[in-house]
């Protein structure tokens, strides 16, 4: 009788046992699905993914070694400020996207229900562009290998293939693409190896056509201004969002993976230009310079 009375008492503790671990199983299966959890939501690449410290790390080296390569970056002190941007990226790319999300009524309302907007609003691509782009006046100072360089891409990747069959039109493509970078190449760094005939003799303008420091100078701080950068350097987003994208490049086996997918302009805009505005708060709060018009 005893053991019945004892077994009555608790039992209700055993239920309420049982029905909150059941809980909190559901709960725990609901937060790992792929397709709703507040977990999901954050881990499957709403509010942050762990995809993105790879693509983190792996575009800032080739971002960077592309930008010491072509000249964006004038002086190791500009190379560590934008490496201190750089660092800096993920975590402040995460917040602003939390922000937006938070903003937007719909999205609010999806993100606190544990459920993942499909809609895109911010590129980590586009955003990390803005810390590499404002150097580009300093890529281009020696505009004639870029010249020279897309004048071959323009014939050889858009033009001459178009009568073409699809296989001898990639093979062209593919000869354009070699042919250009080693033009760019020698144009550039030819006259540093002896045993090559001197870039000028050869090329003409196209080795020997620069820009003029004080223009150069003019262009890098209207890029590195906080009313005009982050509008200019949308703008070459979206240019870069078009140009590579397109179904001539797209189209070519070797080169496709290594090309971005198209984004809206609008995802490109907001992206570049809240990444730019980054940077340049970086560099503000480093060095205290502050350039609001150029």
């Amino acid at each position: 009788m005893k053991l019945e009375k004892a077994r009555d008492r608790f039992s209700p503790l055993v239920e309420l046992r049982a029905n909150l671990r059941a809980a909190f199983v559901d709960l725990f299966r609901q937060e790992f699905s792929y397709s709703s959890g507040h977990l999901a939501t954050i881990l499957n690449g709403c509010l942050f993914a762990p995809s993105l410290l790879t693509f983190w790390f792996v575009n800032g080296v080739i971002d960077f070694s592309t930008a010491i390569a072509i000249g964006t970056v004038a002086s190791p002190a500009g190379l560590q400020l934008r490496l201190l941007a750089y660092v800096l990226l993920v975590p402040t790319f995460l917040l602003v996207r939390i922000v937006v999300h938070l903003l937007h009524p719909t999205h609010r309302r999806q993100v606190l229900g544990g459920a993942c907007p499909n809609t895109r609003l911010l590129s980590l691509d586009w955003f990390s562009m803005g810390i590499l782009a404002t150097g580009l006046p300093l890529a281009l100072q020696d505009l004639g290998p870029w010249l020279g360089m897309n004048a071959v891409f323009l014939l050889g990747v858009f033009l001459l293939p178009r009568p073409l069959s699809p296989r001898r039109g990639t093979a062209i493509k593919l000869l354009a693409i070699v042919f250009g970078v080693a033009l760019f190449v020698y144009a550039n760094y030819g006259a540093m190896v002896t045993e090559l005939p001197p870039p000028r003799t050869v090329l003409g303008p196209v080795a020997t056509f620069t820009l003029g420091d004080e223009t150069t100078e003019h262009l890098l701080r209207l890029f590195n201004s906080i009313l005009f950068g982050p509008l200019l350097v949308s703008v070459v987003g979206v240019v870069m969002n078009r140009v590579l994208t397109r179904p001539e490049l797209t189209e070519i086996p070797l080169i496709n993976p290594a090309l971005p997918r198209r984004d809206p302009d609008l995802v490109v805009v907001t992206s570049a230009a809240l990444g730019t505005s980054f940077y340049l708060t970086v560099v503000t709060a480093a060095t205290g310079r502050f350039v609001l018009l150029p």
